[in-house]
């Protein structure tokens, strides 16, 4: 069997390299970009022909968020140092700073912390039976029946294929008001978006099929649809819901095997698009984000979080919801998940394997301590897996230090930088550990690492890439060996951000179809009906005094029938008989599900706000023998049904007033800017078998949930 290598987007090359020692000292600027500096990242683009008063040709522009107790006044030394503000909420900037300005804004008074952009992984018919979806728009104990009319849902996604049926109205009218192209050139770009980039399509251009978008994913379609989906068959919850869609790009370049990444800013920086343009139309909107990233606190305090819940603030008609994750992978095949952490008091190791080789060949682990832990952290290589001496060790690293080194013969790079002792943005110590594989040494998955961490307090520590699944993950190694004491790593707290944001709900996932018929014979996934999925993501987050309850709810996720993009490779196995809709599974298919409740709760009352919409929807969950004792970190509160939420909504009443929400502030200008990004990810397409592999979103495709044929009777 011929197997075809793809490479999509995983960690870039974790930023850009800092032009002085002095920065990467900086306790105001984020580990995540301290520890590239012995590399120049693919995740920073050249300046040049960017815009024509860049600074240089050697300048590399970063994607930031950057929190400030005066905006204005850190706007206008941004722009002063050439760098372009897109986004400014009460305290949270989106722009791109060149590497070498990095220093002189961190020192502004203002300024209490710059935080890189993270790359982002992309993370119906039964379904909707299983949680009384179509009972409502029936009225069925309702004042009357609601469908999303009037409402605007947000899709922050690989694209959509506007042309599908699905996104039309029962006159032929596309329902789909506007789309943002992040990634394309050459077309007008909102006016929302201060320094904006990209190309905005509005209505004429999408009725008259001239806009320049296609979803060749169709992960992007396939969400729209359950949210949003007209079909009789396979209807989404909303059918009548206006569609806001911004793209990324995730398409692969089969001659590189490059594609660009998808930054924690951009997610942002379209949220606030869409919000803005519900705003000018007077309408509630709810935004869907099927994605997220491990490379970050977990515990609602990053400045990522923070610019989605400023937009949520103080406001009615309006929320955001958040896929789960899918690194759930305890107890398979003595790998653990990417998570590890808990009290210490002495010096303990976690050993963990790279399992698959990215492009890039770039892995990350990100470690938090508790406030007040006293903690290092080392490195260690295994010319083997675990239960031996190890054959290097890095040594610790002190809180406040910072080091660099390697391993077999110079073939495994590492930089470990512990200079951030007490985060501006939580307290915490902070710590990001870097390897970078050379590109001579392709079976590294023979030989292991442990994570050491010593000290007094306790800690949580994440291994990315997360995408593919199993890329890089913990052993179940434990107990006595040699000089420090092992413990195993877990899929707990393998929630992904934003998800964990107080003020987004995050959606686990469950299956309610576990076979389907194609014909002459039927197609079967190991799924168990009304069971959570395997690999759905499990709470808690790293502070549930500060996020509440994650997840909070579970809905449909395997497996789901929804829109085929006409652009997208599919397994004709997971084909639906009409041709137009296909089936796949995870958290990022049971997400639209609650998108689509919101929307339909907005249609009801538009002075819903995000808290009362969360109340609502948690206070109506239904338990049964799967779900168990609720709350719970595997399914929140319970499974989502609609019609309860409804009817719970309705009879428990508004607490905001919607009036537009002219709150976001106004862009102070708009003009063209754009750049080439490039990052890699491995994965694999296996062709005999029409078995495909798609990585980076929150779905599991054919492969990876084992669709089989067999025959019936």
């Amino acid at each position: 069997m011929k197997v075809l290598k793809l490479f999509l987007c995983v960690l870039c090359s974790i930023q850009v390299a800092l032009a002085s020692a002095s920065a990467l000292a900086n306790p105001k600027i984020d580990s995540f970009i301290k520890t590239s500096k012995l590399r120049k990242s693919a995740v920073s683009y050249k300046a040049l022909s960017m815009k024509a008063s860049v600074k240089s040709e050697d300048s590399e522009m970063v994607e930031v968020f950057i929190k400030s107790s005066d905006p204005e006044s850190t706007k206008s030394k941004i722009k002063r140092a050439q760098g372009w503000v897109h986004t400014s909420t009460d305290s949270v900037i989106t722009a791109s700073i060149a590497s070498d300005s990095l220093e002189s804004i961190a020192e502004s008074e203002e300024v209490q912390f710059i935080e890189g952009g993270k790359p982002i992984g992309k993370s119906n018919d039964k379904a909707a039976i299983e949680i009384n979806a179509g009972e409502v728009s029936k009225s069925l104990n309702l004042p009357e029946g609601y469908t999303g009319e009037g409402v605007i849902i947000g899709i922050i996604d690989t694209g959509i294929d506007y042309s599908h049926a699905d996104f039309k109205d029962a006159e032929g009218r596309s329902r789909i008001i506007s789309i943002w192209n992040q990634m394309h050139s050459g077309g007008k770009s909102p006016s929302e978006i201060e320094n904006s980039f990209g190309t905005e399509c509005d209505s004429d251009s999408i009725a008259d099929g001239s806009c320049p978008l296609a979803d060749s994913d169709g992960h992007g379609t396939h969400v729209a649809a359950t949210a949003a989906g007209s079909d009789e068959t396979y209807r989404g919850i909303a059918p009548d819901a206006n569609i806001i869609v911004v793209s990324y790009d995730s398409s692969v370049s089969m001659d590189t095997g490059y594609a660009k990444p998808i930054f924690s800013t951009k997610i942002c920086q379209a949220a606030y698009y869409i919000f803005k343009k519900a705003d000018s139309l007077g309408m509630p909107a709810v935004i869907n984000l099927s994605l997220g990233t491990h490379i970050g606190s977990h515990d609602g305090s990053s400045l990522f979080e923070s610019c989605l819940s400023e937009l949520l603030k103080d406001s009615a008609g309006r929320a955001i919801v958040a896929a789960a994750g899918n690194e759930y992978t305890e107890g398979k095949n003595g790998f653990t998940g990417i998570h590890v952490g808990g009290e210490i008091s002495e010096t303990t190791a976690s050993n963990f394997v790279i399992r698959r080789i990215t492009s890039d060949r770039i892995y990350y682990i990100d470690l938090w301590g508790s406030k007040g832990s006293d903690l290092s952290v080392g490195l260690a290589f295994h010319n083997g897996r675990a239960g031996g001496t190890p054959e290097k060790f890095s040594g610790l690293v002190e809180m406040g230090a910072s080091s660099s080194g390697s391993f077999l013969d110079g073939k495994i790079n590492y930089v470990i930088n512990f200079t951030e002792e007490s985060s501006a943005l939580n307290g915490k110590p902070h710590a990001g550990i870097r390897i970078m594989v050379d590109p001579s040494l392709n079976d590294i998955s023979r030989h292991s690492f442990d994570l050491v961490v010593s000290g007094n307090g306790s800690y949580d520590a994440w291994l990315f890439p997360d995408k593919p699944s199993e890329t890089i993950q913990f052993t179940d190694f434990q107990g006595g060996a040699n000089t420090w004491n092992y413990v195993p790593g877990d899929s707990m707290k393998s929630i992904a951000m934003p998800a964990t944001s107080p003020e987004v709900i995050a959606v686990a996932g469950y299956t309610t179809r576990n076979s389907w018929n194609r014909g002459s014979g039927c197609c079967e996934v190991a799924f168990n009906l009304g069971a959570i999925l395997d690999f759905s993501s499990s709470g808690p987050s790293a502070d549930p005094s500060a996020t509440g309850q994650k997840p909070e709810i579970a809905a449909p996720g395997g497996m789901i029938a929804s829109a085929l993009s006409s652009t997208a490779t599919h397994n004709s196995l997971m084909i639906m008989p009409d041709g137009k809709h296909a089936l796949q599974a995870g958290t990022s298919m049971a997400a639209p599900f609650v998108t689509g409740t919101i929307a339909l709760m907005f249609s009801a009352d538009s002075n819903y706000t995000h808290d009362d919409v969360k109340k609502y929807i948690v206070e109506s969950a239904y338990v049964d023998e799967d779900v168990g004792e609720a709350p719970n970190n595997r399914w929140g509160f319970g499974k989502l049904d609609v019609l309860a939420a409804l009817e719970t909504a309705i009879n428990g009443g508004s607490s905001g007033r919607f009036d537009g929400n002219q709150s976001l502030s106004e862009p102070e200008g708009a003009g063209a800017s754009g750049g080439s990004l490039g990052c890699t990810l491995s994965s694999e397409v296996s062709g005999s078998d029409k078995k495909i592999v798609l990585a980076g979103m929150f779905f599991i495709a054919a492969a990876l949930i084992a669709a089989r044929r067999r025959s019936m009777r």
